[in-house]
């Protein structure tokens, strides 16, 4: 029996600007949840460990944080475990002058495999595990595929013959029906029967498929682990992050087991919000009081239509600061469906309408319109104000 860790999308050294004076500490997220892999691979012992891309947020990480992967990995190197890596698209060079991945120095020093591209053929990796031949394919991410095309309908797959065959990829595979802006669609059809686990890497969510061959008789299990940490609203915030834990043997996979990994808290609210709403702060606080953590990071969506004079009563730096006393982080969304109505200019039907009289009936729509007693004496004080600017200024 052979047993394999598979793992993906650490994206250690993330960019976190956005969280200001907390980005180092938001950083350390990451490596937290590095380290317990680390941990759970030094007390199970698994024969080989699989990471399908974006070990490093950048071809250019921190000196720290090198240190510490290559700090970690030698503990691993130590107890004999075989780690293999493929490049992501945040971790593979876009340029001759960036030419180095910084997964190429861990495998100077020898303390795992970085499946490198070969020509014309997918790279392959061969090794034995208790009288078990085991191949390893790997992939990594094409970030100079400007036309969106497969790899693989141009790169051939070496002889298949192992025991049990892992093909690792990072990038969006067709039969997931899901992809980022920009990426090319891996076709499922291009990935040989003979293939028994895709090790894939690139969507953050850990989801999981099974494909079915039928000249072979045969499944195919393809699984994306999903990332070790949160990095986007975008992501299933209800869903758990973690890797997986299989076991094969002859016969194929034998077991696996989804590892879950505790996250920091993370979570999003949509408020919606009325035109007639005199007090949006205070009902935005209404909504999230109850959702108040020092260790969670949330974001509020503003949803609704309402009319400009409302803005101010957001109250935006007031909420911010609200949530720098109540939350790790919290973000505020007031642009991607909160609407603002506006006023269409209805001109007079009579022709020749002056611009006075234009403006006259312009004020007594809004007026009109106006259910707010306060508001409606507002306008007509403008109104007055304006009429006597215009005469001043002799405007007809």
């Amino acid at each position: 029996m052979v047993q394999i860790l598979h793992t993906a999308d650490f994206h250690l050294d993330p960019k976190m600007s956005n969280f200001l004076h907390k980005d180092r500490d938001r950083r350390e997220d990451f490596e937290r949840n590095f380290d317990k892999i680390i941990e759970f691979s030094l007390k199970e012992r698994p024969d080989i460990i699989l990471i399908s891309g974006d070990l490093f947020d950048s071809i250019n990480p921190r000196n720290p944080i090198r240190n510490h992967v290559i700090t970690q990995f030698k503990k691993i190197h130590s107890k004999k475990i075989k780690i293999f890596a493929i490049g992501g698209n945040h971790d593979v060079p876009r340029s001759v002058e960036n030419a180095l991945s910084p997964i190429s120095i861990l495998n100077t020093i020898e303390y795992l495999d970085f499946i490198e591209p070969e020509s014309q053929f997918i790279s392959k990796r061969e090794l034995q595990v208790d009288n078990l031949k085991i191949n390893i394919f790997g992939e990594s991410y094409e970030v100079l595929n400007m036309n969106q095309r497969d790899p693989l309908d141009e790169l051939k797959f070496p002889k298949i013959d192992g025991d049990i065959n892992i093909f690792m990829v990072h990038g969006s595979i067709g039969l997931f029906k899901y992809r980022y802006p920009g990426d090319y669609i891996i076709k499922e059809i291009n990935i040989p029967e003979e293939i028994d686990y895709v090790a894939a890497g690139h969507l953050h969510d850990h989801i999981e498929k099974v494909r079915h061959n039928p000249n072979l008789g045969t499944n195919s299990i393809m699984v994306y682990p999903g990332s070790i940490e949160f990095l986007s609203f975008n992501e299933d915030l209800k869903e758990s992050k973690g890797f997986m834990f299989l076991e094969f043997d002859k016969n194929g996979l034998l077991n696996k087991e989804f590892i879950k990994i505790e996250t920091r808290p993370i979570g999003k609210i949509t408020i919606p919000i009325k035109n007639t709403d005199e007090d949006i702060y205070g009902k935005v606080i209404q909504d999230v009081d109850t959702l108040k953590n020092r260790e969670k990071i949330l974001k509020i969506i503003l949803d609704g239509k309402i009319k400009v004079e409302q803005i101010s009563s957001i109250k935006t730096s007031k909420l911010i600061e609200y949530g720098d006393d109540n939350f790790y982080k919290l973000f505020l969304d007031t642009y991607s469906k909160l609407e603002f109505e506006t006023s269409e200019l209805k001109l007079p039907e009579k022709e020749h309408a002056t611009p006075r009289e234009i403006f006259i009936q312009h004020m007594d729509n809004l007026i009109e319109e106006e259910d707010n007693e306060k508001l409606r004496q507002t306008l007509e004080s403008a109104k007055s104000l304006s009429l006597e600017k215009l005469k001043k200024f002799g405007v007809d």
